[in-house]
């Protein structure tokens, strides 16, 4: 048999087919390595928010995302290619209704993540862009929160059966502290005690301060409805920066939170 040699040129062929085999392998994972991680929105569509918008999070491993919109929480799938090209793919989505500017960000989220093309990182600052390069939404890379040892935005509450989104100049806000709570609805305070295990927790005498002056016709809804929610109560999930206070493990959300400094 003879023996089986390859030829100077056929080496040099398949040295350079690897090279460029390496080199795209390594741009896909830079492309994609470089999403990692969770970001908030913090502009739609050139438009700064007042309020939480939502966030979402890349799984570079299986190329997966997961997150949340101002009022349901989504999950998909993203892909990458060249240095900056993405596609995100939103498959499975809860369905709790939200109105108002809340409902309008998540469309406006949604319909971003659908028509995004590419991706800029500047630092912690991420943008989606569309096919003609017009932002589409803008996020900061943020860690998740924490229920206890600051004080929380209220960013939207439990009334008939939906989240409404608060008041923008209202400031209804909470703290979990040492098992206290104080807060306001954003026409009057309130203070409370709680007992946490693990995710559970127990709210108990509950006291409300009388109102210097009458509720704003504005806030008398938002008022009313985070005194009826609050006692209801009995866990939480900080997966993300907007907590949700919950009225039972994987219940319904009476309060959607996050750290006033976001």
């Amino acid at each position: 048999m003879r023996p089986f040699r390859l030829s100077l040129s056929a080496i040099l062929v398949a040295f350079v087919a690897a090279v460029a085999l390496s080199a795209i392998v390594t741009n896909a994972s830079w492309a994609g390595s470089s999403l990692a991680g969770r970001w908030s929105i913090v502009s739609l569509n050139g438009g700064k928010l007042a309020t939480p918008a939502g966030d979402i999070t890349f799984e570079t491993g299986d190329r997966t995302i997961n997150g949340a919109t101002a009022c349901n929480f989504f999950r998909g799938t993203f892909e990458t290619s060249g240095e900056t090209d993405l596609a995100i793919h939103v498959g499975t989505m809860t369905r709790r209704g939200c109105s108002g500017p809340a409902a309008e960000s998540e469309r406006a989220f949604l319909r971003a993540m659908a028509e995004a093309r590419a991706f800029r990182i500047d630092g912690d600052r991420l943008e989606l862009t569309g096919t003609d390069s017009r932002s589409l939404v803008e996020l900061l890379r943020s860690p998740d929160a924490a229920l206890e040892g600051q004080m929380q935005k209220i960013v939207s509450y439990y009334h008939n059966g939906g989240l409404y989104s608060a008041g923008p100049d209202t400031g209804p806000s909470i703290s979990f502290n040492g098992g206290r709570i104080e807060g306001t609805t954003g026409c009057r305070g309130f203070t409370a005690h709680y007992k946490r295990d693990g995710t559970r927790l127990e709210v108990s005498d509950v006291v409300y301060a009388e109102p210097q002056a009458p509720c704003a016709e504005d806030t008398q809804d938002q008022d009313a409805a985070i005194v009826a929610a609050l006692p209801r109560i009995t866990a939480f999930d900080t997966n993300r920066n907007l907590i949700r206070l919950l009225d039972k493990p994987d219940g319904a959300a009476m309060f959607w939170i996050t750290p006033a400094g976001q």
